[in-house]
Parts: structure tokens; C-alpha cells; sequence
């Protein structure tokens, strides 16, 4: 018999499994494109959280692998349009679809991998579940057209941020650890709790992640540093610097964010700005608040080696390096 961490293993490889059969496809572009950005070694986090939050409300495995599957396609669907919206050159450490096949190509399977995925949810006959991903759809365009418009802004205001974020992000997160419940049928309650967790969580996520961009390796985050930076993304760490920065500091900041070009030493000299005026630390403090608010959610639901295990990844959280 396998163990808990095992199990989950074991899911997400069925997964994955079902994610290339539903990818694959006689049209080259379809199957290439999907291809790479499946198979390029992303986190994983929705799908896991959908596998959890469905076996924590005794959901049968052949209904969440078909969520699971479906959420990491939308994720994946939406990867594709914001690189080419960024004019992104890599994703993960490798090269970019839209770098590789061009924008129109991938415009394109973005569009048909939302179909795709939203086709599966509602061949599952549930409309509440259908309801909420539209939802969230909408909701993720939204954020990515809000953080088009602020692009570079250096007057951004925290709640514009999170705005961005939530919409962007964490709605999407919030939405895989909803589907356990609602499909396991649990109480409104459990569904409230599961609901703000997956939110709360995805803020938090985010927040690390764009602390990420400034602090960690590449080889460790899969990512270049200063990418935030060069596409003009105005995120906390850079917020909150420019709040407290003075005069001279606050010039040189807001010079780096129209005009950065991959140059280190003004990429160090703005990290220094960052780290001196407390950036990441306060960017860090927010994650650690809003992923313990998250643990405390998880109490009052049925107790359970899954539980156990989501409450183990909420600690994670707020401490990941990549």
C-alpha cells in the first residue's frame, strides 16, 4: 500500500498522463507547442491542490484527474498569452514558445487550450464548477489588462498590486482548492473555508514569486533574474522601495524601470535599493500573514492524511526559493 506523499505522486502522474492524450493532437502546432510548455518542468501547484482539496471531500479520483487536468491547462493556456503580451524569451529557463513558433501560433493554441479545457469542465455536467471557472477566466484577463495599463507605473499603489495579483493568480489557485469541495457536495461552509484558503494562498505564492525575480538563482528558480524589472512589472518589493526610497533613489529606480536592459550593475544597484528600504522584507512578512491566515482555514475540516499533507505544503509557502 502507498503512502500519503506516494499516492499524490501517483496522481499528479495520472495527470499528466491525461493532459498529453488531451494535447495531442494531428496539427502540429497544437501538439508542439503544448508539448513544450507542459513538459517544461512547471510547479504543479494547481493540480496538487485540486488532487488534495478532492480527496480531503472523498471526490473519486476519475472526476479530479479530469479537474486537475483542466486547471493546469487554463494555467498553461494563459502562460502562452502573457509571454506574448511580455514578448517574453523564456518560460521556465528555456526558450519561449512565441520565441520558438512566433505570437501568432501561440495566440492560437493558447485559444484552442482554453477550449479545451473549458470543453472538459463542462462535459462534466456540473454548473456550478463550469460558473466558477468563466469566472475566473474573465477574472485572469482582467488582471492582465489592469497590469497592461500600470506597466511601468512608477505610482502604483498597493491595492492596484493586489488587484493585479489576486486577479491574476490567486483567483485561479482559489478555484482548484474549491473544486474538492463542490464536487464532493460538502457543506457552504467548507466551500467558504476551502475557497478564501486557495486565495490567501495564491497571494502568497505570488508574492514570493516576485520576490523570486530579484533574489534567486536562475538555475534554482528556472528563471532569469530582473525579468519583473525589464517588462516594467511595478510588484511589492519595488512598491515598497519606491515609498521609502529617497529622492536619489527613487529617481534611480524609476530610471531602471523604463529603461532596464539586462544591465547587472544597475540591476545590483537596484536590488541594493530594494533590500536597503526593506523590499523584500516587508514583501516576504505579507507572504508568511496571508499563508498562516490560510492554515488557520484548514481548521474545522475533516481531518484526514490529505489535510495533514495541505497543511504541511501551506508552511511551505511562504519559505520556497524557487
Amino acid at each position: 500500500m502507498m503512502n500519503i506523499k506516494d499516492s499524490i505522486a501517483h496522481n499528479l502522474d495520472t495527470v499528466d498522463g491525461y493532459i498529453k492524450k488531451l494535447t495531442s493532437h494531428t496539427i502540429p502546432a497544437i501538439a508542439e507547442i503544448s508539448q513544450h510548455l507542459i513538459t517544461s518542468g512547471g510547479k504543479r501547484v494547481r493540480p496538487y491542490l485540486v488532487i488534495l482539496s478532492s480527496r480531503i471531500f472523498n471526490v473519486p479520483a476519475e472526476k479530479f484527474t479530469k479537474i486537475a487536468a483542466a486547471i493546469e491547462i487554463y494555467h498553461s493556456a494563459t502562460l502562452l498569452h502573457d509571454d506574448v503580451v511580455d514578448n517574453a524569451k523564456h518560460r521556465r529557463g528555456t526558450p519561449s514558445a512565441n520565441d520558438i513558433w512566433g505570437n501568432k501560433s501561440s495566440i492560437l493554441v493558447g485559444d484552442y487550450l482554453l477550449a479545451t479545457s473549458s470543453s472538459l469542465i463542462a462535459n462534466m455536467g456540473n454548473r456550478e464548477l463550469l460558473g466558477l471557472f468563466i469566472r475566473v477566466l474573465g477574472l485572469m484577463a482582467e488582471g492582465e489588462l489592469v497590469q497592461l495599463r500600470l506597466s511601468r507605473d512608477t505610482g502604483i499603489s498597493q491595492q492596484d498590486y493586489y488587484t493585479i495579483i489576486k486577479k491574476k493568480t490567486a483567483y485561479l489557485i482559489s478555484a482548484a482548492c474549491e473544486s474538492g469541495p463542490i464536487m464532493g457536495k460538502s457543506s457552504e461552509l467548507q466551500q467558504s473555508r476551502m475557497r478564501q484558503y486557495g486565495l490567501l494562498i495564491g497571494l502568497a505564492f505570488q508574492l514570493i514569486d516576485d520576490t523570486i525575480d530579484y533574489v534567486s538563482s536562475g538555475k534554482l528558480s528556472g528563471k532569469d533574474k530582473g525579468v519583473d524589472l525589464k517588462e516594467g512589472k511595478v510588484t511589492l518589493p519595488m512598491i515598497v522601495a519606491l515609498s521609502n526610497a529617497d529622492k536619489k533613489e527613487k529617481a534611480l529606480l524609476k530610471t531602471a524601470l523604463a529603461n532596464y536592459r539586462e544591465d547587472k550593475d544597475l540591476f545590483k544597484r537596484v536590488y541594493n535599493i530594494i533590500e536597503k528600504n526593506h523590499g523584500f522584507e516587508y514583501t516576504k512578512k505579507k507572504a508568511e500573514s496571508f499563508a498562516n491566515r490560510a492554515l488557520r482555514l484548514l481548521d474545522g475540516l475533516p481531518q484526514s492524511l490529505e489535510l495533514d499533507e495541505l497543511r504541511k505544503f501551506t508552511r511551505t509557502v511562504a519559505k520556497r526559493k524557487s
